[in-house]
């Protein structure tokens, strides 16, 4: 599928390559920090390793949240029970949201190297899925929402600009998304859990969201992921072992679709 804007076609909203977009995200970051929905953290990587270290050893981490989906979500062809499983990462105890403003200044004014984190709240609103339909998950305190089984989930406050200057895909995704006037997001249903999180890094901003839809994922013969780093999944591949294209695009558009053979 050639695309209408890319790197190497260009387009009127580029750039389109992450690391010439940085100082966007950087202005993005301090916009939120300015607001008072985002702060500095200086955690050394050492104390974030005991941190997890002593979340391991409670048997707190990693964390698998099993999502136990019907078939009234994909249709009656779809498994009796479908077991998404995610392995999440420890919880940030939030230390660096409680320094004073002149504890900041004085730690920026000595280079000290730090992230910065979005601050969470409580009070997600709930939104409607285009495949899962109406979804919340309270991110800021002790709630289960629709799909989930059994989950103690509290999340620490996510870094949206690492030390390096880079952005994780939390804040990068929003400000390319709101940037670019995408007004539809497909990505996968491992992504469900996180878009109350940015949904509020939406309200937060002042951003209009755009649409979202969680596909399933494709799957391995043994339930784990397909990866692009897994056997001979390139398209090329396909093509010389003479798999017709019509036949890709079918497996393709009903693996884990949920559409009956009608």
């Amino acid at each position: 599928i050639p695309p209408d804007e890319s790197p190497r076609r260009g387009g009127p909203l580029g750039p389109y390559l992450q690391s010439q977009r940085l100082d966007l995200y950087s202005q993005i970051a301090r916009e939120l920090v300015e607001r008072g929905h985002g702060y500095y953290c200086f955690c050394s990587p050492q104390r974030l390793d005991l941190l997890k270290r002593e979340a391991l050893r409670a048997g707190q981490t990693p964390r698998y949240l099993k999502f136990h989906i019907s078939k009234s979500v994909f249709g009656q062809d779809f498994p009796d029970s479908l077991n998404l499983v995610f392995t999440c990462l420890y919880r940030y105890d939030n230390r660096c949201r409680h320094l004073r403003a002149d504890q900041v200044q004085e730690k920026l004014a000595q280079g000290a190297p730090h992230v910065i984190r979005f601050r969470l709240e409580a009070g997600v609103e709930p939104f409607q899925d285009l495949i899962f339909g109406w979804n919340r998950h309270e991110v800021a305190q002790n709630t289960l929402f629709q799909f989930v089984s059994s989950c103690t989930q509290v999340e620490g406050d996510p870094v949206v600009i690492k030390a390096d200057g880079f952005p994780t895909y939390h804040l990068a995704n929003i400000v390319d998304d709101h940037y670019m006037n995408i007004s539809h997001v497909l990505r996968g249903s491992e992504w469900l859990i996180s878009t109350s999180k940015h949904l509020l890094m939406y309200r937060a901003l002042g951003w209009q969201p755009p649409t979202f839809g969680h596909l399933p994922l494709l799957m391995n013969s043994d339930g784990s992921k397909l990866s692009k780093r897994q056997g001979d999944i390139f398209i090329e591949n396909f093509c010389r072992e003479g798999v017709l294209p019509e036949a890709l695009l079918d497996i393709t558009t009903n693996c884990g679709s949920g559409f009956t053979s009608k």
